[in-house]
């Protein structure tokens, strides 16, 4: 059930505050990002959980809450910036 709330709250949030002109290019770093992480998330668990046993734990329990802390306020920013900024125009539409 989480996952499906990640993949779904992921992809929305990556539509709605791309602009109409640049969807692809918000999509594409966000796939990025969920590359990044498959490519470097299980060394990085490997070393924290395996290497450092219980503190381990810790480190990526604090990594998990921190982040999920900071997701929706990261939003909510970037949404008062994007309806802050005047809507984009065409290079042909503003001649």
């Amino acid at each position: 059930m989480g996952e499906l709330w990640h993949s779904a709250g992921g992809f929305e949030v990556s539509f709605s505050l791309a602009p109409d002109h640049a969807i692809g290019q918000y999509l594409g770093v966000f796939g990025l990002g969920a590359g990044l992480a498959e490519a470097f998330g299980p060394s990085l668990l490997i070393s924290l959980c395996i290497a450092w046993g219980r503190p381990g734990w810790y480190v990526v329990g604090a990594l998990f809450t921190l982040t999920g802390l900071a997701a929706p306020l990261a939003v909510r920013w970037a949404q008062r910036r994007r309806h802050a900024r005047p809507p984009y125009l065409e290079p042909a539409a503003a001649a």
